[in-house]
């Protein structure tokens, strides 16, 4: 017959293996695949993409969706663009337009509603429901992803912008989130949030000025990013990501055209680059 004191032990251990309060419910999750303050992971994963408005838009995967974030992940997007604005309530939403009229055949704003009565709207031809900012990182996290923040609305709030933060510290996050949002008053409370260089370093670097910008990216059109300037911001530590967008280019060429902007800012070094599904052929080879 087994000791009572070690009977009592083993017994105790398996109630707390149990009970969803012990050490095997608590463990926290595992961290996502991307680190963007590993310089050799960037470079081995160059060109990075990061899926613009949420994901793959398809027939069946709205902008912002569910759906677009998990397509993205299946279509090899390192990380995806979560566009924000806020509820009512001001819980920061998941969402482009300030109307719920193209998405969701709903003339309000979505800042009309409160985030209860959000995430039961669907998108039009859809079943997927409008997100919150924590759903949408909760998902992020579990599906290996990155995420790049651009907020539509309360970029001047410190009390949205201290919850945002504390979300992405929350869902770990911390390594692969980046946000260019210019606020000062964001910029301050995103301290788990890597930011675009500031303007006054930027100019700086410009006119001959060298400096560390491990920590900052730079994002932006690549009319705005000659070689020289990628050269630059690669050599001070910089991560680079151009925009590659259809509404940037003419209709009648706009494939010809990113293609041409793609290949010679690769060639210079860039980092990855924040695109819009039609353009993913582009990196078919490369990749």
């Amino acid at each position: 017959m087994k000791h009572p004191v070690i009977f009592a032990f083993i017994a105790l251990a398996a109630l707390i293996a149990m009970t969803p309060f012990g050490p095997l419910q608590a463990q926290p999750q595992s961290a996502p695949a991307l680190d963007l303050r590993d310089p050799g992971m960037v470079q081995r994963l160059r060109p990075l993409l990061i899926a613009h408005r949420g994901g793959v838009i398809g027939p069946q995967s709205p902008e912002c969706s569910e759906s677009a974030i998990r397509l993205a992940a299946a279509g090899g997007y390192a990380m995806v663009e979560l566009d924000i604005r806020l509820s009512r309530d001001n819980i920061p939403m998941v969402f482009h337009d300030a109307s719920l009229s193209k998405a969701c055949g709903i003339d309000r704003p979505l800042s009309d509603l409160p985030a209860n009565e959000l995430e039961k709207i669907r998108f039009l031809n859809s079943e997927d429901h409008i997100l919150s900012l924590d759903s949408a990182l909760e998902l992020c996290a579990e599906l290996g992803l990155g995420v790049m923040l651009d907020l539509k609305s309360g970029r001047g709030d410190a009390t949205v912008a201290s919850s945002i933060n504390d979300m992405i510290h929350r869902h770990r996050l911390d390594r692969c989130t980046v946000s260019f949002s210019a606020s000062p008053v964001t910029r301050h409370h995103f301290t788990n949030i890597m930011m675009t260089v500031p303007d006054d370093i930027l100019r700086q670097l410009q006119t001959g000025g060298a400096g560390d910008l491990r920590g900052y990216f730079w994002f932006g059109l690549p009319n705005d990013l000659p070689d020289s300037l990628a050269r630059d911001l690669i050599q001070s530590g910089c991560l680079v990501f151009p925009a590659i967008n259809t509404f940037r280019y003419p209709k009648d060429s706009h494939i010809t055209q990113s293609k041409a902007d793609i290949d010679r800012l690769i060639a210079a070094g860039v980092h990855g680059f924040q695109i819009d599904s039609v353009y993913r052929i582009n990196f078919m080879k490369i990749q």
